[in-house]
């Protein structure tokens, strides 16, 4: 817990330009940027400015600008969110308030107690040491304890409920733990401080579900008469004020102006070289099976990358050409797999360049990590590297977080992750105070990573992505609610607190008739279910339905996959039966769904073949609904709810080696999947619409089905499919999403998908189903529904593309996108005009997705920036004259065609 002091060693042994030029292969300088970035001193205030003499006097070094800042603002009574750098003392911030608080309640005869809540288990235990030893040198009796789902039941359990003055956990424990807060009473009536570390993770679902786990607790707290403050600790976002508002719903005040010293950093923006697809034949077939399918994190990358080697390949070479050189360095992948084989590849390259490296042994102890890996394991990871035993790891993002590793050389990072924030906390851990540091972004051929490196500025501006936090999902609020009637009765003083009077009447109406609640807001509503709802409650899925994964009869334990309940959504994607899935490096075949069991289940056995499977995934949009719209020029834009039907009827079975499709259009006799959710959509006004039919009429796809091959609309048609992917795939360059969480329609007649029907209040009531008596069964029947309403038209309708979340209920993150869309629109069309693939339908790296239903067809790169030209004002409207025909092309109708 103690500040870092300076490092002996100032400069890394090799710089940007240095790795560049050492490399053992030619790298066209058009592929590589190396920025320079300067540090900065340290700024500080005297302890004894902020701290009584008691705290002052025993800490070894100063507090930084925002520690202070922080502290004061605690003082006054306020909640405060500290979103600064990574490493910059962010824990010493709650830890110093939990010692202020602790000796006013001694003066006072009284307990005073902190509950401190974070992501993992992991950082969990590391913290819990690091505030015992900081506490210590305090001169201190603060007793810190971790109470999670690996503490020993029993005497154990209840000795540190009953005694501990700091409880550290996690949001899955306190969900559970509520429900017995009787056991509690001594910890929670002493409780004046809640903390909760890292609170940028917390978005979308799992963000939602923490939400209202911290209702509940400050209802339970306020039972017991307590009424503490909050810490939360952030890396730096676009709107850390708001998103930890949304999370503890109370006003909070931030503190970002960081006082902490940084040293210099050379970032190395690394695009791997085009590569030679006659050699390395099997580094390119085990690129193909890592690759194509996705990997025990639910992490997938696109199989069409063909042009550069891919940065599976290139960043474990990077990490094995530093480590040689005596640079410490952190890799991080996307998946446990990964990392595994990040180290091998590493090896490999070092053993494939012997003339290079001399001495192939040299800066060779390098180590996978990750959550697989046992707690024992990981913690003498983490004290190797901690002591300069090991030159490097491979590792998950289960190392981006706060967890004590020493000051790390370097970090190379496999792909980008996502979002700048994430991206500045994982090169953090490089170069802890002020000594230089080096990291290495080796970056894949698709949309997010292909951006940033033809856009280094983007991740030097100060503008950084929104979290996004939405507890208007109805799903997951009727879930908590009776979690909260079962831990307390739920009364008119919950009326406008725990949430809007005429919401919560409706959701409680909802329970009792379905005989779960009892009682009235006036006289009190109780729990009268199932016991113990809080086991319910996946705090990754919006409803409570989850499939247990079993080993089929017979099969020896020794086999058992241990994964994770499965959300309904990834059963009908990815684990139909026939489905072939790779986890942790061993093959399993779905052999039994069973969805109709009060447990729904999925059943697999291990085995051995040389293909994967792929599902195809059709998509449609009925009933949508606007409830709110704006003029972007003359376009329109909407938000609203609406129901998506999600079809994954067929799958291919798919060679690992070579990736050609051994079988194809395989029945999965799968049920549609619908959702009423959440949704954004644009109309697009008819004289651009007519005039880039005209413009792009000799646009033909020869092998797409259903006889629209030559279809004069075809070529508009794809420009906005091409925009609807490029505004999902750059969203999260905005805001904080995973594109895996958006899914997306182009269609030649937005008003056969929207409600034909006046609105009425709360549709699909409380996350409940949507009535599958009018659901068509198939994407056939889907189709035929949408050419009907389309014909009973009165008036022509509009184009454009729907953007909606892709589960029950909504996450809030195409409400997000209605609200930044033109900010999401000027990338998207950065993007598709600026790649350089020179294909007029696209590559992986501009509007290619390998989430896309249609198999990518039809798209048009030219027609996708001529709209959002329109859309943004770059171009007038007289660019479009020349195109304009004299009467509409193609009749009174167009074809009612819509691609996902």
């Amino acid at each position: 817990m103690s500040e870092p002091e300076p490092e002996t060693r100032t400069d890394v042994p090799i710089t940007g330009e240095e790795l560049v030029e050492s490399f053992p292969r030619y790298h066209d300088p058009d592929d590589v940027t190396v920025l320079e970035l300067p540090g900065r001193a340290a700024q500080t205030v005297p302890a004894a400015e902020g701290l009584r003499s008691e705290l002052a006097g025993p800490l070894a070094h100063d507090l930084y600008t925002h520690q202070a800042e922080a502290l004061e603002a605690l003082t006054d009574g306020e909640n405060v969110c500290v979103a600064t750098s990574t490493s910059s003392g962010k824990t010493r911030i709650y830890a110093l308030q939990i010692a202020r608080n602790y000796l006013e309640a001694q003066a006072r005869g009284i307990e005073s107690t902190a509950y401190l809540l974070y992501p993992t288990k992991a950082l969990s235990r590391d913290q819990e040491g690091a505030l015992n030893d900081l506490f210590d040198d305090l001169g201190l009796e603060i007793t810190v304890r971790v109470y999670d789902g690996d503490t020993e039941r029993g005497e154990n359990r209840r000795q540190i409920r009953e005694e501990a003055d700091v409880i550290i956990t996690n949001f899955a424990g306190v969900n559970t733990y509520l429900h017995d807060h009787d056991r509690w009473a001594r910890f929670l009536s002493a409780c004046d401080l809640v903390v909760i570390d890292e609170s940028h993770t917390y978005t979308g679902v799992h963000g939602m579900h923490v939400a209202w786990i911290v209702r509940r607790l400050k209802r339970v707290l306020e039972y017991y008469d307590a009424d503490p403050g909050f810490v939360l600790t952030s890396a730096t976002i676009g709107n850390p004020g708001d998103h930890s508002a949304a999370l503890i719903d109370e006003p909070v005040t931030v503190v970002d102006e960081d006082g902490s010293p940084r040293g210099p950093r050379d970032l190395v923006l690394w695009n791997p070289p085009p590569r030679d697809r006659e050699r390395e034949h099997d580094e390119r077939d085990e690129w193909r099976e890592e690759n194509t399918e996705p990997d025990e994190d639910g992490a997938t990358t696109t199989d069409a990358i063909a042009e550069r080697v891919p940065a599976t390949v290139d960043a474990p070479r990077v990490l094995s050409h530093l480590t040689y050189h005596n640079v410490q360095t952190l890799l991080f992948s996307p998946s446990r797999k990964l990392a595994e084989l990040s180290v091998k590849r590493a090896s490999k390259h070092r053993h494939d360049n012997a003339s290079y490296y001399v001495n192939p042994d040299r800066g060779s102890a390098i180590e996978p990590y990750h959550a697989g890996h046992s707690r024992q394991k990981r913690h003498g990871t983490e004290h190797q590297l901690r002591n300069g035993l090991l030159d490097g790891v491979a590792s998950t993002t289960a190392l981006e977080l706060g967890i004590d590793i020493g000051a790390m050389d370097a970090t190379v990072q496999l792909g980008y992750p996502g979002q700048r924030q994430s991206f500045w906390q994982q090169i953090g851990r490089a170069g802890r105070g002020r000594s230089r540091a080096l990291s290495a972004l080796v970056a894949e051929h698709r949309t997010l990573d292909q951006y940033v490196v033809s856009n280094p500025d983007y991740l030097l501006e100060n503008d950084v992505e929104d979290a996004v936090v939405d507890v208007d999902n109805d799903a997951v609020f009727a879930q908590h609610l009776r979690c909260a009637a079962d831990e307390l009765a739920v009364g008119e003083t919950d009326a406008g607190t725990f949430a809007e009077r005429d919401r919560l009447k409706r959701a409680i109406e909802m329970w009792r008739r379905a005989g779960q609640l009892r009682g009235y807001l006036e006289t009190g509503v109780s729990y009268v279910g199932p016991p113990r709802p809080q086991q319910s409650v996946s705090l990754y899925a919006t409803t409570g339905e989850e499939y247990e994964v079993r080993l089929a009869e017979g099969v020896d334990d020794g086999h058992d996959p241990e994964m994770e309940p499965l959300a309904k959504e990834r059963v009908l994607r990815d684990f139909h039966e026939g489905a072939v899935r790779l986890h942790q490096g061993k093959q399993y075949e779905v052999v039994d769904v069973d969805h109709d069991a009060p447990q729904p289940t999925v059943t697999l056995q291990p085995t051995d073949v040389d293909y994967y499977t792929r599902s195809r995934t059709d998509v449609t949009v009925l009933d949508a609904v606007s409830e709110r719209s704006r003029e972007v020029g003359d376009f329109t834009l909407h938000f609203g709810q609406g129901r998506v039907l999600v079809y994954h009827g067929t799958y291919d079975q798919v060679a690992i080696h070579g990736g050609q499709k051994q079988k194809q259009a395989i029945p999965t006799e799968n049920p549609p999947l619908a959702m009423e959710t959440q949704l954004c959509w644009l109309e697009v006004p008819q004289e651009v619409e007519r005039a880039l039919i005209e413009k792009y009429r000799d646009f033909s796809v020869p092998e797409l089905e259903d006889g629209f091959a030559g279809t004069a609309h075809l070529g508009y048609a794809g420009g906005l499919h091409a925009a609807e992917h490029a505004t999902i795939g750059v969203a999260p360059l905005e805001l904080m999403v995973d594109k895996r969480d958006l899914g997306g329609l182009a269609t030649l007649t937005i008003d056969s998908h929207l409600d034909q029907d006046e609105p009425t209040e709360d549709k699909a009531g409380f996350g409940t189903p949507a009535d599958d008596g009018d659901t068509p069964q198939n994407i056939a029947a889907a189709e035929a529904t949408v050419r009907e309403i389309a014909m009973g038209l009165e008036r022509p309708p509009a184009s454009g593309w729907f953007i909606y979340d892709g589960v029950e209920g909504g996450l809030g993150f195409a409400r997000a996108i209605y609200e930044n869309f033109e900010a999401v629109a000027r990338r998207a069309r950065h993007l598709i005009a600026d790649c350089d693939c020179g294909d007029p339908g696209g590559c992986p790296a501009c509007v290619m997705d390998d989430q896309c239903g249609n198999d990518n067809q039809p798209l048009h790169r030219g027609a996708a920036v001529d709209v959002l030209d329109q859309l943004l004002g770059n171009e007038d409207r007289s660019a479009l004259e020349a195109h304009l025909p004299d009467e509409e092309y193609g009749g009174d109708r167009r074809p009612p065609l819509f691609y996902a």
